[in-house]
């Protein structure tokens, strides 16, 4: 039985067993990548594991906020490997100020995942079945590769996808001309006119993703200590190329050439991407399940109510 963190006395339970824990496991490294720069990534293996689960996290994110997941990953025989995606956390960044988001191409980021695989996690999981875990954006980029590579994954959890960004305020055909002109008179790698630099006063609990709020005091902690957890802007440039995933995952041929097992976590209360475009795609994948929770888009930063279900069947699911 997989024992969740109390909620009652989390920091402490963080900060004097999960994080020491997973400071002794830890290998932090630097992969060169085949365009510059470097893809950062948190790896942690163990003797006796039985499996092994790629961690993707979404926009603004990085691998430092899935260390809660990783603990139930690694008490579960997974050996983890997690990276922090270009543009976030300590990965390479074409922009200085670490609270804005950008990316040239969605593609990006699929080359950098296939060259994390194939420089690190293929060689290192020979004998371990692999699975994935992908959040929100990495559930976008997850659910690409698996388009691409069948071979890489055993089993796969798309938590909250983006299958379809939600551009609120905007109706979607508005958010898409604004980012399509502004991209076009070279205002690309501006932040967008929705975003505003870091502050934990643009970014309260209440409006966040997470019903928890231990939990999301606790990261909201590490990101004012860290510039590089900063992230809180998109630029026009990401923008657009976000709305563009949703062809690609929706395209009705490309989602048959899926046939890893998927089950995808839906948030029901979600109001970052777009609900029944997720069904949508669960009802296009063949053989993909579909599991809803009462929680926002953080299904992974939600009270224990919820995260006493979440988690077993993410991690019983990926055991298969």
């Amino acid at each position: 039985m997989i024992s969740i963190l109390p909620e009652s006395n989390y920091t402490a339970v963080m900060t004097e067993t999960v994080e020491p824990y997973l400071d002794s496991r830890r290998q932090e490294m630097d992969m060169p990548l085949s365009t510059g720069g470097t893809l950062h990534a948190e790896v942690y293996e163990q003797p006796d594991a039985t499996r092994a689960v790629v961690i993707l996290h979404g926009y603004t994110e990085s691998a430092e906020k899935f260390r809660e997941m990783t603990w139930y990953f690694l008490n579960e025989k997974f050996n983890v490997y997690a990276i922090d995606h270009r543009g976030h956390g300590k990965s390479v960044r074409k922009i200085s100020d670490t609270s804005i988001t950008h990316v040239d191409a969605f593609s990006d980021y699929l080359r950098d995942l296939e060259e994390f695989m194939s420089g690190v996690v293929l060689p290192r999981t020979k004998h371990l079945p692999r699975v994935l875990y992908a959040h929100s954006m990495g559930g976008a980029i997850g659910g690409m590769t698996l388009m691409n590579h069948p071979e890489y994954f055993a089993r796969a959890v798309l938590t909250a996808p983006m299958i379809a960004p939600s551009s609120a305020p905007l109706p979607r055909w508005a958010g898409k001309l604004a980012a399509d002109f502004m991209c076009t008179i070279g205002k690309r790698e501006n932040r967008a006119f929705i975003g505003k630099p870091f502050s934990p006063e643009n970014e309260p609990f209440e409006t966040s993703c997470a019903t928890s709020r231990v939990r999301f005091d606790y990261y909201e902690r590490k990101r004012i200590d860290n510039a590089h957890l900063q992230n809180c802007s998109p630029t026009y440039g990401w923008v657009q190329e976000a709305i563009g995933v949703t062809q690609v995952l929706l395209d009705p041929a490309k989602d048959k050439q899926i046939t890893t097992p998927l089950l995808l976590c839906q948030a029901s209360l979600d109001k970052t991407v777009c609900l029944p475009e997720q069904k949508q795609f669960v009802a296009q994948v063949p053989g993909a399940k579909l599991s809803v929770y009462p929680a926002k888009h953080e299904i992974y930063m939600s009270t224990n109510d919820v995260m006493e279900k979440y988690v077993p069947e993410v991690i019983g699911f990926l055991r298969g």
